[in-house]
């Protein structure tokens, strides 16, 4: 694992009995920080990354919150606000909620960002559609001391979910040549959208014959 560049993914790592609980007394702890903004907490999930620098994650963003944590040597992560529609368009977010793709990364997007320079110990807090990026260079590596490892700790919320649903049904109002509002601006528009964006969404689904992406609708 420590010749440069070498990397490894275990994903749904909550599969195993003592990941699950490892995480779950994670979130448990952060509950009083979490739930004031965001109740109903579910579905944790968990990964874990190992990497021998130079490394990059690519620019993204997930549908999850998500708490990453890093274990043993360095990494900075880049991470924007989720509210920076210079950085990741509304559109890119409905199409993504909606099972689509990513915005392109620029070099123009590190000056709005902020970058953590994480070590052990550390841990870096992004909600759901925040872009973020990791890259890990090579100058803390010490023989014997040559690998990155991270942990990711993935949760939904009320809110992700009810946003997910505003998501999918501003997709629709935007495919008519609208410029819908954007989920969190208005409680009354929020409330009404979100049940309809659930019923649109399922039935795409459907008719697709797919299992919808957790939190997506």
């Amino acid at each position: 694992m420590e010749e440069p560049g070498s990397w490894l993914a275990l994903y749904n790592v909550q599969t195993d009995a003592r990941y699950a609980e490892a995480l779950q007394r994670i979130v448990d702890d952060l509950r009083p920080v979490i739930e004031p903004e965001q109740p109903g907490i579910f579905l944790v999930t968990g990964f874990v990354f190992i990497s021998a620098p130079p490394s990059v994650t690519p620019f993204h963003i997930d549908r999850e919150n998500n708490f990453w944590l890093q274990l043993k040597g360095r990494k900075t992560m880049y991470v924007w606000d989720s509210e920076d529609r210079e950085v990741i368009p509304a559109r890119t977010v409905e199409d993504f909620i909606a099972g689509g793709g990513q915005e392109p990364f620029r070099e123009a997007f590190i000056a709005r960002g902020r970058a953590f320079d994480v070590g052990p110990g550390d841990g870096v807090y992004f909600p759901s559609t925040s872009p973020h990026m990791t890259r890990t260079d090579t100058s803390w590596v010490r023989p014997s001391d040559g690998i990155s490892i991270s942990l990711g700790v993935n949760f939904y919320t009320s809110v992700t979910r009810r946003t997910a649903r505003v998501h999918q049904f501003n997709r629709l109002l935007r495919g008519m040549g609208t410029e819908p509002t954007y989920p969190g601006r208005s409680p009354l528009l929020d409330a009404i959208k979100a049940p309809m964006g659930h019923l649109l969404a399922a039935a795409r689904y459907k008719r697709l014959g797919t299992t919808p992406p957790p939190g997506a609708y």
